[in-house]
């Protein structure tokens, strides 16, 4: 089996999804204070201010509005997220590169984001979602963007090939001998091994693409580790998910099925997000080395 189950946040590349795809569901967001709602509905249309100093309203899809939010709106109170249907939108709607404040361009890998170039009709507004942020000023996804399922990959052989594909790129700088073959193969062998510690758990959204996944293992195969396990591993969120509750709601997955197993501790291991762990109620125990890179060993402990 490779060594490949290493716990990490750090998305696959942007081209594994497809952007044409991420965006199939059309759902249009639309950021705004409560007051310019409310003089929206007096004047019959919402005009952006950005429509004056840009040409056109700035938009996210569901996937990409907590990422907006806590960059440029953090702290803000009193929001609403206007849900608008494209389909009835009066006014020009494009998917764009970001428009950077700062004026630099956009990059490569970066998603596109909806655009409307004019005003907003009412009449294409669906639904006003409160937007409220948390006493710290941050924003995560409300319920109603919530569009995701998390399923046992054995339930799912068809997400094989493509979560072996969206493994090879995230792990290959660790791990240069795997294959998709070899993923692939590990895969349909977890799902033969359900209750037995090798579980992997995958989210996927109503369009059926996959948005992550993350693995229980007994054995994570971390050298010279004393840890008797099992392991939360591989955790792998795609770009355009991030920020929107995917990689907590995969972690939360194996801790509830680790404890539902009889376990009363579970342990990973990362390299770069100690802190985001951490903030979950994991305890680092120590540092250890893996090909030349170090990483922190951390603990949770499951129940009494």
């Amino acid at each position: 089996m490779p060594k490949f189950l290493r716990v990490t946040l750090k998305s696959s590349t942007q081209k594994a999804i497809g952007k044409s795809r991420i965006y199939a569901k059309h759902v249009i967001l639309h950021l705004l204070s409560r007051e310019s709602w409310a003089e929206a509905q007096v004047h019959g249309q919402l005009i952006a201010p950005s429509i004056t100093t840009e040409g056109f309203a700035h938009c996210s899809t569901e996937h990409q509005m907590v990422d907006v939010a806590n960059k440029y709106y953090r702290g803000t109170r009193d929001l609403v997220l206007l849900n608008i249907d494209p389909d009835k939108l009066t006014s020009p709607l494009k998917f764009e590169p970001p428009a950077h404040l700062d004026g630099s361009p956009a990059l490569p890998h970066e998603p596109l984001f909806p655009h409307i170039y004019g005003p907003i009709n009412l009449d294409a507004v669906i639904e006003v979602i409160d937007f409220p942020c948390r006493p710290n000023g941050e924003f995560v996804a409300p319920p109603q963007l919530n569009t995701f399922s998390v399923v046992n990959i054995s339930h799912a052989p068809r997400h094989w090939q493509r979560a072996a594909e969206l493994s090879v790129t995230e792990w290959m700088k660790y791990f240069p001998n795997d294959t998709v073959q070899t993923y692939f193969d590990l895969y349909g062998l977890t799902g033969q091994y359900e209750g037995h510690f090798a579980e992997t758990y995958i989210a996927v959204n109503p369009e059926d693409e996959l948005f992550g996944m993350a693995i229980l293992v007994d054995d994570d195969e971390l050298p010279e580790s004393n840890e008797p396990g099992p392991w939360l591993a591989a955790v792998l969120t795609v770009p355009s998910t991030r920020r929107n509750g995917v990689g907590s709601t995969l972690v939360q997955q194996v801790v509830q099925r680790a404890y539902q197993l009889g376990h009363h501790e579970l342990f990973l291991y990362t390299s770069d997000q100690q802190e985001w762990y951490a903030k979950k109620g994991w305890i680092p125990i120590r540092e250890t080395p893996l090909n030349g890179i170090a990483h922190t060993v951390m603990r949770l402990p499951l129940g009494n």
